[in-house]
């Protein structure tokens, strides 16, 4: 319990800190790269824990759906997001499209091209089933995670996926849970926002020590690489990198499917897209789905998909979702 206040409270801090100075009109690009960076480097660990943290399956060759890339160069290279196709008997096929919240704008128009062409497109999003985001959405303003996001897509200069892709598509459906439902889950359970990243943390933790590894030293966010990219010329290419490197070096693999189960962010958000994937599929007129979600939740939804669904993998597709520089 102690340990949960003491990562609360400074969270807490950080976030007030950041939002203050982030929203100055005065602030100048120099203070942005510089007196930030350490701050938003401990918001960035929050970012990081979500996003490369997965579910496990054992007995079963698993896809990858995030990777980075190195260039030739220093501080160049590419952070890529999966499209991996699956096919069943029937010759329904179904699409995990994994994707980063923050992204170059070309990653996103593509997606919006190609989802032009799915029946059925189920995508991620904690809101009501009828609030469709537009270009005008700031889900930063709504919570510390959404601010975290878009903070980093402005100092890393990116797009926010919130305000890049076409929601209002008419064969976008929603299939996620509802900020009522997240709430129910987690009083269930007695967590808030602050416990149910610890929990995804000890479990991460926990499957590294029982599996006996330590992928600590291997972190692109180690102490020297921090001291090469505040030296470097370009700091925000620099930590971008960094960013990149440390997303996609996991591979994804690191939960196991019953830790995945007990962790609402993951498990309980599985289910609900799930729900709604073993509903499209009941549709005749339904011969391409899409499941547009997070890399983190694509693991444990391949594995239903393949294991329980009948459906096999047929192809993937790589999508460049950061270029650095």
């Amino acid at each position: 319990m102690a340990v949960t206040v003491t990562v609360k409270t400074a969270m807490t801090n950080m976030y007030s800190i950041l939002k203050h100075r982030w929203s100055n009109p005065a602030r100048t690009d120099s203070v942005r790269s510089c007196k930030l960076i350490l701050p938003c480097l401990l918001l960035i660990s929050v970012f990081l824990q979500y996003n490369s943290i997965a579910a496990a399956q054992p007995d079963q060759v698993e896809s990858r759906f995030i990777r980075f890339t190195p260039g030739t160069d220093d501080w160049q290279g590419e952070l890529q997001t999966a499209v991996v196709t699956y096919r069943n008997a029937q010759g329904i096929e179904v699409d995990l499209v994994a994707a980063v919240h923050i992204a170059e704008t070309e990653y996103y128009q593509q997606l919006n091209e190609y989802f032009q062409s799915r029946d059925r497109v189920l995508y991620e999003l904690v809101a009501e089933a009828d609030h469709v985001p537009d270009a005008t959405t700031q889900a930063g303003n709504s919570s510390i995670l959404g601010f975290v996001q878009q903070a980093l897509a402005n100092f890393l200069n990116v797009s926010f996926q919130l305000n890049q892709i076409d929601y209002m598509a008419s064969n976008f459906q929603h299939a996620d849970l509802t900020p009522s439902q997240l709430r129910e889950i987690m009083l269930s359970k007695n967590e808030n926002f602050f416990t149910m990243f610890l929990n995804l943390a000890l479990a991460q933790m926990a499957e590294m020590e029982s599996s006996g590894t330590n992928n600590s030293s291997m972190s692109a966010f180690n102490a020297l690489a921090i001291i090469r990219a505040l030296g470097s010329e370009n700091q925000n290419d620099a930590f971008k990198y960094l960013l990149a490197e440390e997303l996609g070096r996991s591979g994804g693999v690191i939960v196991g499917p019953a830790m995945e189960a007990q962790l609402t962010i993951l498990g309980d958000r599985n289910r609900v897209v799930l729900e709604k994937l073993e509903e499209a599929l009941l549709d005749d007129q339904i011969e391409s789905i899409s499941v547009f979600f997070g890399a983190a939740h694509m693991p444990g939804i391949e594995r239903v998909l393949t294991t329980t669904l009948g459906f096999e993998r047929t192809g993937q597709l790589w999508r460049a979702a950061w270029v650095i520089p």
